[in-house]
């Protein structure tokens, strides 16, 4: 079961805790468009530092997501 994730919020990758940065723009439930998985889904603006540019978008499983501070 993946738990949720709110949109606008700021979390990392579980395998890289100390880099990198993924706000979440929009969750994808499974089976919904381009999510093609069966595995709840944000769409994330990747970014190193909080306050650059965002210049990649990923999809990231919700369960690989934590928050920190």
């Amino acid at each position: 079961m993946a738990r949720s994730v709110k949109v606008g919020e700021w979390y990392r990758h579980r395998d890289t805790p100390n880099y990198a940065w993924a706000r979440v723009v929009r969750v994808l439930e499974p089976g919904q468009y381009p999510n093609d998985t069966r595995k709840k889904v944000a769409k994330c603006e990747w970014v190193v530092n909080k306050t650059d540019l965002p210049l990649m978008i990923k999809y990231i499983a919700v369960s690989n997501l934590i928050k920190t501070n």
